[in-house]
């Protein structure tokens, strides 16, 4: 049986995924940002808020920050690391195929530089793959792992 917290967090997050299937986004993301107060240490519910902060809304900032917490919390969870690895290369390509067109005496850098986001992103899913995840979620972080490298 699950900790009072724990089970919280656990009931948040399942409304948030059905809220999210449901195209209900803001809602998935209350939920998330409340399992994140319910439990301040709660590396899933900071990696689901990231997550979908970054896929859903384009947050990218405030996702990959809510990620890297999550990071912080469990540094040694392959799922947590994989997570942050996908969506680190999910912003590095945003930011490398969409760059705002110059104007004139203003600077066009994107929010962080798309080669450094590839670079963390290998850095994670390469964890991930040493930390011997399932089957399933290896085979994934290696494919993800092996078009980042092979666009170098």
């Amino acid at each position: 049986m699950l900790p009072p917290s724990e089970a919280e967090v656990a009931a948040l997050l399942r409304r948030a995924r059905e809220a999210q299937s449901a195209n209900r986004i803001d809602e998935a993301l209350a939920l998330a940002r409340r399992a994140t107060e319910v439990d301040p240490e709660s590396a899933d519910a900071w990696s689901y808020l990231g997550s979908t902060l970054v896929t859903r809304r384009l947050a990218f900032a405030e996702g990959l920050s809510a990620l890297e917490r999550a990071l912080a919390l469990a540094p040694d969870d392959p799922g947590v690391n994989y997570t942050l690895g996908w969506c680190y290369e999910f912003v590095a390509y945003r930011l490398e195929k969409h760059r705002p067109e110059p104007v004139e005496g203003q600077a066009t850098r994107p929010y962080r530089d798309p080669l450094a986001l590839y670079d963390l992103a290998a850095e994670r899913l390469q964890h991930c793959i040493d930390l011997d995840p399932e089957p399933g979620l290896k085979e994934d972080a290696q494919d993800l792992l092996d078009s980042i490298l092979n666009r170098r």
